[in-house]
C-alpha cells in the first residue's frame, strides 16, 4: 500500500486551525469540567481527521490541552478509555499529519515529565505504551512499508532516545518506551513481505544508536536487559526446541519463535563489534558492547552447529479469509426431539402464568389433599406416556425443510391438550386465574420450585390441609434434595412477641435472674431477694488536715555570742 508523501509548502496553508477556533477548544480540553472536556474531545476527535495539515505552533497547543485534559481524568476505566481515543486517532490521520501528531506528543509528555506527581504517573505510562502500540500499529497498516517505517523510527530517535533538546530531559519518557518497546513488537508479528530483514533492521536502528552514542548509563542499561537480553533468551529457548525436535504453539512458543528468529538471523553480533570498535562509541558503552557480541556469537555458532535453517516465520493468512463451515438441515429424530422440547417448554409457561396469578381463594380440606394425591400418581404415569406419544405424532406431524418447520392440524390439536390438561391440573381457569384447587404437588415439571412464603392459618382444618401439603413436598423433594423438614418455620416479629398466660404467675416467679444479686454483692451485705431502691450513698468528706507552718529551727545572735564568750573563759 502506498505511503502519501508530505509536501512542503511556503504559504500558510488555508485549512490550517486560526487563532479564535483553536483558543476555545484549547481551554475547554483543559477545563475542570467533565462535561466541558467531553465535548471538546468529541469536537476535536470529528475535526481533527477532516485537516490534512497543522501548523506547529497550534499543534503544540493542541496537544497542550490534550495533556490537562488526561491529567483531569480519574478512575481507571475512564482514564483507559479517553487514552485508547487519543492513540487510536494515529490510525484515522493522513501520514504527514499523524507522524506530526506524533512527534509532538512525545515533545509534550517530555516537557511537562518533571512536573507529574507519583499518583498520575501511571495513566502517563499507559499513555506512552499505547502510542508506541499505535505507531507499529500504523506501519503495519502500511504492510510495513519501509519508507513508513523509516519515518516513524526517526520520530523515535530524534524526539525521544536522542532528543537534542538539553533543557527538557524527560529521561522517563525514554526509560519507558525502551522498557515496552519490545513488547508492543511482538504484539504484531510476524512480519508480512519479502524484506523482513530491512524492516527490523530499521527498527533496532535507534536502540543499537542509542547503545553506541548515549551517555546516559540507565537508558543504555535498560535497552541492554529490556531487548537485547530477551532476544538472547529468546534464541536459546528456539534453539532448545530444535534440538528437542518441538513445534511452537500457543502465544508462549510464538513469541520464542518470532523474537529467537529475530535474534538469530539479524547478526547482532557483527553489529555490536562494529558499534564497539566505532570512533563515534562512548568510552563506558564499550564493555556493554563487546560483551553482548560474546554472547550473541556464541548463539550463532550453536546454530551453525547445530545444523538447522532457521527462516522468519511468516504471515499464514488475513481473518477474513477463514473458513466457514456448511450449515446442516436438522433432519430424523432431532425433529422428534425439537417437538418434545417444544411440549415441555409449554408447560414451564403455564407454570410462569401460574406463579404470576394472584391467590384468591383459601385450600381446600386434608381429605381433598390425600384424594388429590392419589389421583395425580395416576396422572403422572398418564402425562410421562402422553407426552412420548404426542412426541411421536409431532414427529409424524411435522414436515422437516431446509429454511422452515410447518405444524399441522394433530399436532396442534395435541399442544392445546397439553395446555389445557397442564392448566386443569395447575388450577387455572379460563381466564387464566387461579381456581379453588392450589396445590404445589401437581406441577410435573422437576424443575418447579416450591413457594417460600406461606399464610398463617388459624382454623384447625387448614392447618391439617397444611401439614397434609408439607408431607407430600417432603415425599417429592427426598428423591432430589435428600431429607429436609416437612414443617419450615420463618420467624418473624409476630412469633417473637410474649404473650403473658392469665391469671399472671406470683411475683416471686415474674422476676427475672438479673434482678437477684448474687457473688460479690451479698458479700457487700445486700439482701437476697428483688433488689430495692435504696438511697444513692453519700460520699463522706475528708476532713482536710490543719496546714502546720514548718519554722527553721535557728539560733538568736545572743546564743551565738553567749557560746562565744563561755568557750573564751573556758
Amino acid at each position: 500500500m502506498a505511503v502519501e508523501q508530505s509536501t512542503t509548502t511556503t504559504t500558510d496553508p488555508p485549512t490550517a486551525i486560526t487563532q479564535p477556533q483553536s483558543l476555545p477548544l484549547i481551554r475547554n480540553l483543559a477545563s475542570c469540567n467533565t462535561a466541558a472536556r467531553s465535548k471538546a474531545l468529541r469536537e476535536l476527535t470529528s475535526w481533527l481527521p477532516t485537516q490534512p495539515q497543522i501548523s506547529d505552533d497550534e499543534m503544540k497547543k493542541l496537544w497542550k490541552g490534550l495533556f490537562y485534559c488526561i491529567w483531569h481524568a480519574d478512575k481507571a476505566p475512564v482514564q483507559s478509555n479517553l487514552i485508547n481515543k487519543l492513540s487510536s486517532m494515529l490510525l484515522t490521520l493522513d501520514v504527514p499529519l499523524s507522524l506530526h501528531y506524533l512527534s509532538v506528543f512525545f515533545t509534550t509528555v517530555r516537557r511537562e515529565w518533571s512536573g507529574i506527581d507519583v499518583l498520575r504517573l501511571d495513566k502517563f505510562y499507559l499513555l506512552i505504551r499505547r502510542f508506541v502500540n499505535s505507531s507499529f500499529k500504523l506501519i503495519k497498516k502500511y504492510d510495513w512499508n519501509l519508507d513508513l517505517c523509516r519515518r516513524v523510527v526517526n520520530v523515535f530517535e530524534e524526539k525521544c532516545l536522542l532528543a537534542s533538546e538539553k533543557k527538557f530531559l524527560g529521561n522517563g519518557v525514554n526509560y519507558h518506551i525502551a522498557s515496552v518497546f519490545l513488547d508492543e513488537l511482538n504484539g504484531y508479528l510476524p512480519v508480512s513481505g519479502q524484506e523482513v530483514y530491512q524492516v527490523f533492521e530499521i527498527v533496532f536502528k535507534p536502540l543499537l544508536r542509542v547503545m553506541s552514542v548515549s551517555e546516559d548509563k540507565v537508558l543504555v542499561g535498560k535497552i541492554k536487559s529490556n531487548v537485547f537480553e530477551r532476544l538472547l533468551c529468546m534464541g536459546k529457548s528456539l534453539i532448545a526446541n530444535k534440538k528437542s525436535g518441538g513445534e511452537g504453539e500457543g502465544e508462549e512458543d510464538s513469541e520464542v519463535v518470532n523474537l529467537g528468529t529475530i535474534a538469530l538471523k539479524m547478526g547482532f553480533a557483527s553489529k555490536f563489534y562494529d558499534l564497539g570498535s566505532g570512533s563515534e562509541c562512548f568510552q563506558g558503552n564499550r564493555k556493554v558492547l563487546f560483551w553482548l557480541n560474546k554472547e550473541f556469537l556464541k548463539l550463532e555458532k550453536e546454530l551453525e552447529a547445530l545444523g538447522v535453517d532457521v527462516k522468519f516465520p511468516t504471515v499464514e493468512g488475513d481473518d477474513g479469509d477463514e473458513e466457514v463451515p456448511d450449515l446442516v438441515p436438522i433432519v430424523g429424530n432431532e425433529t422428534q426431539n425439537s417437538s418434545v422440547l417444544l411440549l415441555e417448554g409449554s408447560k414451564s409457561v403455564a407454570e410462569g402464568s401460574k406463579k404470576s396469578s394472584k391467590k384468591k381463594k383459601k385450600k381446600k380440606g386434608a381429605k381433598e389433599g390425600l384424594d388429590s394425591e392419589k389421583q395425580e400418581t395416576g396422572k403422572e404415569n398418564d402425562d410421562a406416556n402422553m407426552i412420548t406419544a404426542n412426541g411421536e405424532s409431532a414427529s409424524n406431524g411435522v414436515a422437516s425443510d431446509t429454511n422452515d418447520v410447518s405444524f399441522t392440524e394433530l399436532f396442534k390439536s395435541n399442544l392445546q391438550k397439553e395446555f389445557e390438561k397442564v392448566a386443569e391440573e395447575d388450577g387455572l381457569d379460563k381466564d387464566g386465574e387461579s381456581s379453588l384447587h392450589e396445590d404445589l404437588s401437581t406441577i410435573i415439571i422437576s424443575s418447579s420450585k416450591v413457594s417460600k412464603k406461606r399464610k398463617r392459618v388459624k382454623s384447625v382444618e387448614a392447618r391439617g390441609a397444611i401439614n397434609a401439603d408439607n408431607t407430600e413436598q417432603g415425599v417429592t423433594t427426598m428423591k432430589s434434595g435428600g431429607e429436609k423438614s416437612a414443617k419450615k418455620v420463618r420467624f418473624s416479629k409476630n412469633n417473637l412477641v410474649w404473650k403473658p398466660q392469665s391469671p399472671l404467675p406470683p411475683q416471686s416467679l415474674r422476676i427475672p435472674p438479673s434482678v437477684t444479686p448474687r457473688g460479690s454483692a451479698l458479700k457487700k451485705g445486700v439482701p437476697p431477694g428483688p433488689i430495692r431502691e435504696m438511697p444513692p450513698a453519700v460520699k463522706k468528706a475528708k476532713k482536710k488536715k490543719a496546714k502546720v507552718r514548718k519554722v527553721m529551727k535557728t539560733t538568736s545572735p545572743a546564743m551565738k555570742r553567749l557560746r562565744k564568750l563561755q568557750t573564751l573563759s573556758t
